[in-house]
């Protein structure tokens, strides 16, 4: 299973389908938290002339798109299954059904997300998509070949195909998906939810969390260097303030948060508190430090 782990540098990851034991190192450029320069690292007593992930142009493009989803948010993780699956592209032995494997997983995996399956396989394997206003969105044949026969191969472990017949009550996507840079729009639109009726002594109220990061310890070290940019610091600070005006008693450090755990951890804050002053209404404002792009929680 692929893992992956944020450093002050970028990003490590490990355990690729076909590379077991190489490790993966990802420079992320925190300004504008892309992916830049890719370093395989064999494991011990590799060949000098032995092939490196490296050498494969498609796997390092998916690579910086996986490193870029771990500063980000959960649906990017599809980026992270793809890595961990034999990639459809060209010919290998039991190909035809390596490849059904491949896309059934991904397939489910968008729809599990919410996104678009043909979308979000076309962006990850770099397939073609072609749009024209007032027009059907036409995908790639390849991609329609490999959706096709990943519902034609028959699973030998379950005796059935590896991907089901579309279903559109069941397969049309909720929201848009992948990452920074991919409008992976949804068919359909969900439907706008009502506000909750509030009760409790705290009905009426409205608190508002602002979410920080603190500095990194290293920063006055970046300065002396002379970079321009700086790493971000490893918790979080959580600031509070009612409608009215009056300040929240100061919240604790959420500490060792990664910007791919902080939506999850202020929405857990957020419900406790909640809970803990019931009947208002909690909203968290998380800032671009923290969270790598502004964002607002309900």
């Amino acid at each position: 299973m692929v893992s992956a782990a944020l450093t002050g540098q970028g990003v490590v990851l490990r355990d690729l389908y076909g590379w077991q034991g190489w490790v993966i190192e990802v420079d992320i450029d925190w300004r504008t938290w892309s992916a830049g320069e890719v370093r395989d690292i064999p494991p011990p007593r590799t060949r000098r002339n032995a092939r490196r992930p490296c050498d494969d142009p498609e796997l390092v493009e998916r690579i910086k798109k996986a490193a870029e989803a771990a500063c980000e948010a959960p649906r990017s993780s599809i980026w992270f299954v793809s890595l961990g699956l034999p990639s459809p592209h060209g010919k290998k032995k039991d190909g035809v059904r390596l490849r059904a494997e491949t896309i059934a997983t991904l397939y489910g995996c968008a729809l599990g997300l919410g996104l678009s399956p043909k979308r979000a396989i076309s962006q990850v394997y770099g397939l073609p998509i072609t749009e024209a206003p007032g027009e059907r969105v036409q995908y790639s044949r390849k991609l329609e070949r490999w959706i096709e026969q990943a519902r034609k191969t028959v699973n030998p472990a379950t005796g059935r195909p590896y991907l089901a017949a579309y279903d559109p009550d069941r397969h049309a996507p909720r929201v848009w998906p992948i990452g920074r840079g991919h409008p992976l729009e949804p068919r359909r639109a969900q439907p706008a939810l009502p506000e909750p009726v509030r009760e409790g002594p705290y009905a009426g109220r409205v608190l508002t969390l602002r979410v920080t990061r603190t500095s990194p310890p290293a920063r006055e070290a970046l300065d002396a260097q002379g970079q321009g940019w700086r790493l971000i610091g490893p918790d979080l600070v959580v600031e509070g303030q009612w409608s009215d005006g009056r300040e929240l008693p100061p919240l604790p450090l959420l500490r060792g948060v990664s910007p791919g755990e902080t939506p999850l951890r202020v929405q857990t804050l957020v419900k406790e508190l909640e809970g803990r002053y019931p009947g208002a209404k909690v909203t968290a404002t998380v800032t671009a430090q923290a969270m790598g792009q502004a964002g607002d929680v309900n």
